[in-house]
């Protein structure tokens, strides 16, 4: 740095001259004419350009750097062809920062050098630094200093030209398990089926053989290796080792070859907790272009859902390669990196295989979701919704993959927590709380049903679930057996009280149970929707229909699971987790997820306490809405129907959610039927049978 000081101390001086010589052009007192001014030619150093292209070159300004270049190379490459080549060897070389530092300048007449060192930070071939050196020419007439532009001063090794590949390394990718150990993931070998036209003797047997045995037609095929040289070995498709014993004399065909493999990933569960593990696939054209800075190259297999998308990092480890110089004809000429591929980890989620096979069966082939969640700390131990998927759909034909994509039922989505809906009467113990601790009211305040209410006008006139069955309500009432026997008039009056007192009140006890936002687990979810009282559009009447669930109000089935673990521990509102430990292949080491706190419920322990009880006798009261629904059952469960009306045709969802055994809790359960009806017909028989076979389970 000795001659960049040098030259900032000469700069100065001369500087200082400029301002002497021009305050000697006037004396004092002489009235002559003026002399004119003297305009110095502005100084530029070639310092100042080489540090203005290095500093572009850092902030990726690749176009900025282009207009920095002397003539005679502008000449040699276009700005467009400048551009791609610095952007095409950052993701080719994973590079994450370039950091250029100015070492020493010369400059010379119209010739300058500047030696600088650069540090480039990558992906996947860690640190590279090196010494290089920047040329500059003064273009006297335009008085301006351009860079001598060539490809080694990007890297030293391409000055002869060439390119920069990299040759990554990956670990094999990781398994996910249940909280048992069990595996929901595994490798399989598999024997790579190719093809050498050249060498068929009969093309027609050959493409009827491999029709038949990928389930493809013989034009699709023979598709794949036409548009190549036919001396070409041409990929058609992967067989299991024992598919390939059961095809060994077709596979004997001349022009067929079937002596490579390699390993694929299977989900021996099937569609068991398809939502929750997701699944694998090839690299789409669109993710590569984000995942190529990491390594990533075309053929690689990658998270698409579920554990498998949100645990990429862990089950594909980080991948490391050799980073090298090509020659114009191919051949190495430098490596740059060598860098091991950082070892892939193992998930072992919170899932319970017998638990979750347990809420799948009792799910059946309904559409909806159940929840299965410890109350203890908020780890998810079941996760079923239908329609679900076989994990390994992508190995399927054709015709049955197109049927799985097209399926009206979308058994992509997962119903328990990608999917909202409203909570309906579930959504009365946020409504209880609220109207006890905030809204003046007690467990045993009197209200009365005669089946209908009409405090907004008798156009708004509202009904209790009971009037069209028995053309009455419940009569004189408490707000906790309003609760028990889920009466909706009783609700009405509280929201229409609750709404004079403070429109947010209710929304914001909504927001405190956990509703109307990301629980963070960590698969996909909606956040749901508590409406907002400050709206424009907001109306007595929204909070009419708030108060019982309805309305623009939307919970997912796992909020609502949640939201009764919390009431069955006692008011601690856990993150839930779908994942219990994350463990390391290579040293042993484990990450352990621990429980979280999210929020304590807005309830004292009088007010929980008068609620727990009227949760119980909902199911172990005859005045109870699921009284039938539980009567007889080895297991005391306590919990809350709720029958969400919907917009479209069609009977109303079904919900019942609640918490195991009653007296004790370990498990909260949430299950919602799509358009089951009633909550005590179709849900609560659900979350019965789940109960009884969970208490059923050897403790381990």
């Amino acid at each position: 740095m000795i001659r960049s000081h040098l030259v900032s101390v000469l700069r100065f001086a001369f500087y200082i001259l400029l301002l002497f010589i021009a305050g000697c052009n006037l004396l004092p007192g002489d009235s002559s004419t003026p002399t004119p001014a003297f305009t110095p030619t502005p100084v530029v150093f070639a310092e100042d350009t080489a540090r203005t292209f290095l500093k572009a070159w850092a902030e990726a300004d690749y176009g900025a750097m282009y207009t920095m270049l002397a003539p005679s190379r502008k000449e040699t490459i276009t700005a467009e062809q400048f551009i791609t080549r610095y952007k095409n060897i950052v993701v080719e070389a994973t590079i994450t920062s370039v950091k250029p530092v100015v070492t020493l300048v010369h400059e010379e007449g119209n010739e300058a050098f500047v030696n600088f060192s650069v540090t480039f930070e990558t992906n996947a071939a860690g640190t590279i630094k090196q010494d290089n050196s920047m040329q500059l020419r003064r273009d006297a007439e335009r008085n301006r200093w351009g860079v001598l532009w060539n490809p080694g001063l990007i890297l030293t090794q391409l000055s002869a030209g060439g390119s920069v590949r990299f040759f990554p390394v990956a670990s094999a990718r990781a398994d996910i398990y249940d909280r048992k150990n069990r595996p929901f993931t595994q490798p399989q070998e598999q024997v790579i089926v190719e093809v050498v036209p050249a060498e068929m003797k009969n093309e027609n047997a050959v493409l009827t053989a491999l029709a038949k045995i990928f389930g493809l037609q013989a034009s699709a095929i023979k598709a794949l290796y036409s548009k190549f040289p036919g001396d070409w070995r041409t990929p058609i498709g992967p067989l299991t080792r024992d598919q390939a014993r059961a095809n060994a004399e077709a596979l004997a065909l001349p022009g067929i070859f079937a002596d490579k493999t390699q390993y694929a990933r299977v989900y021996p569960r099937g569609s068991l907790a398809a939502h929750v593990i997701g699944y694998a696939g090839p690299i789409t054209a669109e993710e590569l272009e984000k995942l190529r800075i990491k390594g990533y190259r075309e053929g690689d297999i990658t998270g698409k859902s579920g554990l498998e998308l949100w645990g990429e990092s862990y089950l594909a480890g980080q991948r490391g390669g050799r980073l090298v110089i090509l020659s114009p004809s191919g051949a190495i000429t430098a490596t740059l990196s060598n860098i091991p591929a950082k070892q892939s980890q193992n998930i072992y989620t919170t899932i319970d295989l017998d638990v979750q096979e347990i809420a799948e069966k009792a799910l059946g082939a309904r559409a909806g979701a159940a929840v299965v969640m410890d109350v203890a700390n908020g780890n998810v131990l079941a996760m079923a919704s239908y329609p679900r998927y076989d994990l390994n759909w992508q190995k399927l034909s054709t015709q049955e993959r197109r049927a799985i994509l097209n399926d009206p039922g979308d058994p992509f989505i997962n119903r328990a927590a990608q999917s909202a809906f409203p909570p309906a009467s579930i959504f009365k113990i946020v409504s209880y709380t609220a109207a006890i601790e905030k809204g003046g009211y007690a467990a045993n305040t009197t209200f009365n049903d005669p089946g209908f209410w009409d405090g907004l006008g008798e156009t708004f006139r509202k009904y209790c679930w009971t009037w069209p069955i028995t053309k009455k309500g419940h009569g004189a009432i408490s707000l906790q057996d309003a609760l028990t026997e889920s009466c909706d008039v009783t609700f009405y009056q509280i929201g229409m009280k609750l709404h004079q007192q403070d429109k947010t009140l209710l929304a914001s006890y909504a927001r405190a149970f956990g509703l109307g936002a990301d629980t963070g687990i960590e698969i996909g979810e909606a956040a749901g929707i508590v409406p907002d009282p400050n709206a424009a559009t907001w109306r007595p009447g929204d909070a009419v229909n708030m108060v019982i669930g309805q309305g623009t109000l939307l919970t997912s089935p796992l909020q609502i699971a949640n939201m009764f673990a919390a009431v069955a521990n006692g008011g601690t509102l856990y993150k839930p987790h779908a994942v219990a430990r994350i463990s390391s292949l290579a040293d042993g080491t484990e990450k352990i997820i621990q429980p979280e706190v999210i929020g304590k419920l807005p309830v004292s322990a009088t007010t929980l306490a008068t609620m727990k009880q009227a949760l119980l006798r909902v199911t172990t009261d005859s005045d109870g809405t699921a009284y039938l629904a539980f009567k007889g059952s080895k297991v005391i469960v306590a919990g809350k129907t709720g029958t969400a009306e919907v917009f479209k045709s069609g009977e109303p969802h079904s919900w019942f959610a609640g918490y195991a055994p009653a007296d004790r809790p370990r498990i909260a359960i949430a299950v919602i039927v799509e358009h089951g009806g009633e909550g005590s017909k179709a849900a609560a028989p659900i979350v019965r049978e789940i109960a009884e076979k969970f208490m059923a389970l050897p403790v381990r």
